[in-house]
Protein backbone atom coordinates (compact mmCIF):
# COMPACT_ATOMS: atom_id res chain seq x y z
CA UNK A 1 0.00 0.00 0.00
CA UNK A 2 2.78 2.20 0.58
CA UNK A 3 4.27 2.16 -2.44
CA UNK A 4 1.00 2.20 -4.57
CA UNK A 5 0.04 5.44 -2.69
CA UNK A 6 3.72 6.84 -2.99
CA UNK A 7 3.42 6.39 -6.85
CA UNK A 8 0.20 7.04 -7.41
CA UNK A 9 -0.38 3.43 -8.71
CA UNK A 10 -3.89 1.99 -8.27
CA UNK A 11 -3.51 -0.96 -9.02
CA UNK A 12 -0.57 -3.72 -8.92
CA UNK A 13 -0.15 -7.36 -10.58
CA UNK A 14 0.63 -10.42 -8.44
CA UNK A 15 3.13 -12.45 -10.30
CA UNK A 16 5.14 -15.82 -9.19
CA UNK A 17 7.77 -17.22 -11.38
CA UNK A 18 6.67 -14.74 -14.38
CA UNK A 19 3.24 -15.99 -14.36
CA UNK A 20 0.26 -13.35 -13.50
CA UNK A 21 -1.56 -14.85 -10.80
CA UNK A 22 -3.87 -11.41 -10.35
CA UNK A 23 -4.22 -7.74 -9.48
CA UNK A 24 -4.25 -5.73 -6.12
CA UNK A 25 -6.14 -2.41 -6.05
CA UNK A 26 -5.70 0.39 -3.05
CA UNK A 27 -9.42 -0.01 -2.74
CA UNK A 28 -8.52 -4.36 -1.76
CA UNK A 29 -5.58 -2.71 0.63
CA UNK A 30 -8.01 -0.17 2.04
CA UNK A 31 -10.56 -2.63 2.34
CA UNK A 32 -8.31 -5.51 4.47
CA UNK A 33 -6.95 -2.72 6.83
CA UNK A 34 -10.48 -1.76 7.51
CA UNK A 35 -11.71 -5.27 8.12
CA UNK A 36 -8.09 -5.91 10.17
CA UNK A 37 -8.67 -2.39 12.62
CA UNK A 38 -12.14 -3.91 12.89
CA UNK A 39 -11.44 -6.83 14.36
CA UNK A 40 -8.98 -5.52 16.75
CA UNK A 41 -10.94 -2.90 17.99
CA UNK A 42 -14.08 -5.42 18.56
CA UNK A 43 -10.90 -7.91 20.59
CA UNK A 44 -10.06 -4.93 22.50
CA UNK A 45 -13.29 -3.92 23.75
CA UNK A 46 -14.17 -7.54 24.67
CA UNK A 47 -11.00 -7.50 26.82
CA UNK A 48 -12.10 -4.22 28.37
CA UNK A 49 -15.43 -5.57 29.43
CA UNK A 50 -14.29 -8.85 30.52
Amino acid sequence: MTVMTEKHIRHLPVVEREELLGMVSIGDCVKWIIADQKQMISQLESYITS
